[in-house]
């Protein structure tokens, strides 16, 4: 992958999972992919147009074709803010995310990001053109439900993420948790964003 490309795929990740302004809007097209191991997973698009970038604070604002606003911190893997221009149209496609791996948390304490990558490499089953961003935080778990093979908690931005299970030793893992118990969660989400005319 491309440095180009990484940027691209981390600026998607910060309008994945940043915090935002204001609720992240409704996706304009949702499509269903199967992954290897993991089943049906929903890639959710965005169009928007890029308003504005401070680069003192990192702080985007990005806009949908109705005029919804709304805001997210670029972390320092995005690179130079600058490479954006005001006005520019976007498309961002993301895979809300799968949950790979649970352990109890030997380190932070809940609510932090204790690693975060953009890897090379895309998941079995994506379309082309998607960067994957591995993210593990110490966060508590809200609920588990074994039936649709998901996992409910607060992301790095404070809002409430349901995540499927990778598979089913992270699930069994998940089970024996109770809700509220803190654990260390890592997790993929599939980015792509392309500047559309």
């Amino acid at each position: 992958m491309t440095k180009r490309m990484l940027q691209l795929a981390a600026v998607a990740a910060c309008l994945a999972a940043a915090a935002p302004a204001s609720a992240q809007p409704k996706p304009a097209a949702v499509d269903v992919v199967t992954l290897p191991g993991v089943g049906t997973a929903s890639i959710l698009s965005y169009k928007v147009r890029f308003v504005s970038a401070d680069p003192a604070t990192r702080r985007v604002v990005l806009e949908t074709p109705s005029g919804e606003r709304w805001a997210v911190i670029a972390p320092p893997l995005v690179g130079d803010l600058s490479y954006f221009r005001v006005g520019q149209n976007l498309l961002i496609r993301k895979l809300p995310g799968v949950v790979t791996a649970v352990a109890k948390p030997d380190k932070g304490k809940s609510g932090d990001v204790l690693n975060e990558v953009v890897v090379d490499a895309g998941l079995p089953g994506l379309p082309e053109g998607f960067g994957v961003r591995e993210i593990t935080l110490a966060a508590p778990v809200v609920s588990v439900d074994a039936a649709a093979g998901t996992v409910s908690f607060p992301g790095p931005d404070g809002y409430l993420r349901t995540l499927k299970a990778g598979n089913g030793e992270v699930l069994a893992s998940l089970q024996k948790l109770q809700p509220g118990a803190v654990a260390k969660l890592t997790y993929v989400e599939g980015l792509a964003i392309n500047a559309v005319q």
